[in-house]
């Protein structure tokens, strides 16, 4: 296997991590899962391959047995701060990107309080969603939420942004369409009826949430600024039928919009193949490897690894964590990624598809410059 522990790497997509990091077993355990309900916790994730992986790999690293109360007295025997400091040099990371909309940022780490403790660089994108929802939420005029929305969107690299995100296949799926402003002012009303009655909202009415994206990727467009798009493999709330990649084609064929990267995260899985090949075809279209989330064994994540390297340019391809909550996710990603990442590789190297030094070049892209000169880091 090629040995990859000299790439610093680049997570292009993660989240803030909790301020508050003392927990017993039962909430560390939660935390490596998608599935809410209560069950999960008590009874089925210690039956799950990853995270007896992880355990395993996390009592070396912390030079105790592999039980949970072990490795959760070693974490909380640390600050926050310190866990950080120490997860992040130990994975060789060299800059987290990080979707600030969740978790909520006042129970988080801000970008700048995470690079201090962990000692690497860190950027932060827009979540598009989120700032729909807070206008929404505090203006009760169609026209003014378009307007602020639109103006929250005016030179996002002097805001400090290095991408926008949109979570849209979680809320209405990634068939992304054109509507009348009439049909997106009904469903504004439909909202505010929400928001009056709860005082909160989910943004879920799709001519509202496509109308203000196509503003958006305008926006993004005009500044060749990146945008993630959440795609396949998600939360429980998320119906995984409109997550699939091939659903974005209307969009992906704007060539208004081609001068805005696209990037489509968490490898599309299980529709790995899919995303991998629009990557392969459209010049803007960029593919995300991520090895924290999904949470899989080893061995699907080398399918999903070979799926990618077969089908899209390397210099299409990007690593990430989507890391979240607890500093362990980073670190873990990180060791899971080069691993595989190194496998894979050698794999084609055996099978003289490569000779070392595209092997090497392939992992460095992936790895670390890919993300440098997409986000211009």
């Amino acid at each position: 296997m090629l040995d990859l522990s000299d790439i610093a790497i680049i997570d292009n997509h993660c989240h803030p991590i909790l301020m508050q990091q003392k927990m017993d077993v039962l909430a560390f355990r939660s935390y490596f899962t998608e599935a809410t309900h209560a069950d999960f916790a008590q009874k089925h994730i210690q039956h799950t391959v990853y995270y007896t992986w992880l355990l395993r790999q996390l009592a070396t690293l912390y030079a105790c047995s592999a039980r949970e109360e072990e490795i959760v007295s070693v974490h909380n025997s640390m600050t926050a701060e310190q866990l950080l400091a120490y997860l992040v040099k130990a994975a060789g990371i060299d800059t987290l990107i990080l979707d600030v909309g969740h978790p909520l940022p006042e129970y988080c780490f801000s970008p700048r309080a995470i690079q201090q403790f962990a000692g690497c660089r860190t950027a932060y994108m827009l979540r598009l969603e989120t700032l729909m929802e807070r206008l929404v939420i505090d203006n009760a005029d169609f026209d003014t939420v378009v307007t602020l929305f639109e103006q929250s969107l005016i030179d996002l690299k002097a805001q400090g942004y290095c991408a926008l995100k949109s979570i849209v296949a979680y809320r209405c799926g990634l068939e992304i369409r054109e509507w009348s402003k009439d049909d997106a002012v009904h469903a504004f009303d439909e909202a505010r009826v929400i928001v009056q009655r709860q005082g909160t909202l989910r943004l879920v009415q799709k001519p509202l949430i496509d109308y203000l994206l196509h503003r958006a990727f305008r926006q993004a467009a005009r500044q060749q600024m990146p945008i993630q798009f959440h795609t396949g493999y998600g939360d429980s709330d998320t119906d995984m039928r409109l997550g699939n990649p091939l659903h974005l084609r209307a969009v992906l064929e704007v060539s208004d919009y081609h001068s805005m990267p696209i990037i489509l995260l968490h490898e599309s899985y299980p529709y790995t193949q899919l995303g991998a090949y629009l990557a392969a075809i459209y010049p803007h279209v960029y593919f995300d490897l991520s090895y924290m989330i999904p949470m899989l064994d080893k061995l699907e994540m080398a399918t999903f690894t070979r799926q990618a390297l077969s089908i899209a340019p390397a210099s299409k391809l990007m690593y990430s964590s989507d890391g979240i909550h607890v500093p362990e996710m980073y670190w873990a990603g990180a060791t899971r990624g080069r691993a595989i990442i190194g496998q894979v590789l050698q794999e084609m190297l055996t099978a003289e598809e490569l000779d070392y030094e595209q092997a090497e070049l392939f992992a460095r892209l992936i790895l670390h410059d890919n993300a440098l000169m997409l986000y211009k880091l």
